[in-house]
């Protein structure tokens, strides 16, 4: 994993409450994450390749984090020919990311 990829410090998600687990799933979003999650959020769907044009990142790698984040559930394939789009829960997670940078 490149280093630019890794989760920054203090990005990981605090533990589930005691007593019970959480009614969703921890998610730790890279900085490709962000991007792409911030780009299709901006646009609302587009394919891989364009996707990578547009944020400045290799197509491969955009698309096993689309697949990554496709099967957390932070996105989804809106036809069968690879169009992403995010998720409410993709949204959630973007928004809960960016509020730990923003200290």
């Amino acid at each position: 994993m490149p280093a630019s990829d890794a989760p920054a410090p203090g990005s990981e998600r605090d533990p589930p409450p005691e007593g019970g687990e959480s009614d969703r799933p921890s998610v730790s979003l890279t900085r490709t994450d962000e991007r792409v999650l911030a780009y299709l959020d901006d646009v609302g769907t587009d394919y891989p390749a364009f996707v990578a044009s547009n944020t400045g990142l290799y197509v491969d790698h955009v698309e096993s984090r689309l697949d990554a984040l496709d099967a957390a559930g932070l996105v989804e394939r809106v036809t069968g020919e690879e169009v992403f789009r995010v998720t409410d829960a993709g949204r959630d997670a973007l928004r809960e990311d960016c509020a730990a940078w923003s200290d």
